[in-house]
């Protein structure tokens, strides 16, 4: 059995010991099953999901069904980024706003708002986060932690990190007093992420702004040294694989490829195929540099396989940037040129959504 360790999880505890009605010590046991899924304890939240849908079967409950439709998402989410994460917690939402359970429906919105996130949805991030801080009451900490880490990666990601630190500083405010050492964590990788795109994009399209690249790599390493002190497993394989990017733009290509070559497939496995044309071509242009040429193609074939209509804009952008590189330095000008025609025409629609986001979540409050 896992030691507890995390702050939110002995107080969880302790509210169960606690509750005077089974009802409200299933809805504990329920949202004690959601954070162990962000801490990526997903057997632990799913045992406990099947354990509680069985007892609810006969006799359902709307508040106890919104919290296991929230958990289920939430397990599916961390587990690999599943595409039913966002109707079940959809389901959470439209269950606790036609009950009236208020402060459900603030932390379900303030989850659809990262959903929203995952796909770049600009426009339905907007409306869900404003929707989390009206609900949301000022200890309503779980929903405004969640609501304003969203706001922050959005806004730094749109390269705009001067309005993205108050979201942050508010982020790490909410969950500090609620004891959510998995947002904490949270928040520190994915500073790291939001910076390292910052840094792809100033090198593979000359625009932006960024920070040094060590200093992206130690924001990388500040996550792995938290979760080692929380105990926390979540999205495990992602961490490699980002200090594999970060080592490749800092020209580090040797030493990139074999984070990539030990842990590529390991992401694969997790579902996190959306990402893969974006890594691939940079296994790709690391393979080049030293001078592996088979090597390199055969990556950048399997990297132009990847692309699908789940890839972002900003991985397709980099994509074909490296690969236009990659064929210009081959000799095969003709293939060159067609990835650069299509990097810079992604490159414009990625600059555009940026100033999307900036235009529609720079003026948000923290009461929505």
């Amino acid at each position: 059995m896992r030691p507890v360790t995390s702050r939110l999880l002995k107080q969880l505890d302790a509210s169960i010991a606690a509750a005077r009605t089974p009802l409200a010590v299933d809805c504990l046991e329920a949202e004690r099953a959601c954070y162990l899924a962000r801490q990526g304890h997903l057997i632990e939240a799913k045992a406990t999901i099947t354990r509680l849908r069985r007892q609810y079967l006969g006799a359902p409950n709307v508040e106890m069904s919104a919290w296991l439709s929230l958990a289920e998402g939430l397990e599916s989410y961390f587990g690999n980024l599943g595409a039913a994460s966002h109707d079940k917690i959809l389901r959470a939402h439209a269950l606790s706003a036609a009950a009236g359970l208020v402060t459900m429906q603030a932390l379900s919105a303030a989850w659809l708002s990262q959903m929203d996130f995952t796909k770049l949805d600009a426009e339905n991030l907007a409306r869900h986060a404003k929707q989390a801080l009206t609900l949301a009451g000022p200890q309503d900490h779980s929903a405004r932690s969640r609501v304003s880490l969203v706001l922050a990666q959005a806004l730094h990601v749109a390269g705009r990190l001067d309005i993205a630190l108050p979201w942050y500083r508010r982020a790490h405010f909410h969950a500090t007093a609620h004891g959510d050492d998995a947002t904490i964590s949270a928040l520190i990788h994915n500073m790291a992420c939001m910076r390292l795109d910052n840094l792809r994009q100033v090198k593979l399209a000359g625009v932006g702004d960024a920070i040094d690249g060590d200093l992206v790599l130690s924001g990388a390493q500040s996550t792995d040294n938290f979760d080692q002190l929380i105990g926390a497993s979540s999205m495990k394989a992602l961490k490699p694989l980002l200090r594999a990017r970060i080592l490749s733009l800092q020209g580090q290509p040797a030493e990139a490829l074999i984070l990539y070559e030990e842990h590529i497939a390991v992401d694969v496995d997790k579902g996190f195929a959306r990402m893969q044309s974006d890594l691939l071509s940079d296994v790709a242009w690391c393979h080049f540099q030293i001078d592996q040429r088979e090597s390199a193609l055969y990556s950048a074939r399997a990297a132009e396989s990847t692309l699908s209509a789940e890839t972002q804009i900003d991985d397709r952008a980099a994509t074909h940037t490296r690969l236009g590189w990659l064929y210009r330095e081959l000799g095969d000008f003709e293939e060159a040129q067609r990835h650069e025609v299509l990097a810079s025409q992604a490159w414009s629609t990625y600059i555009q959504l940026q100033a999307r986001f900036v235009a529609l979540l720079g003026s948000v409050s923290e009461n929505g």
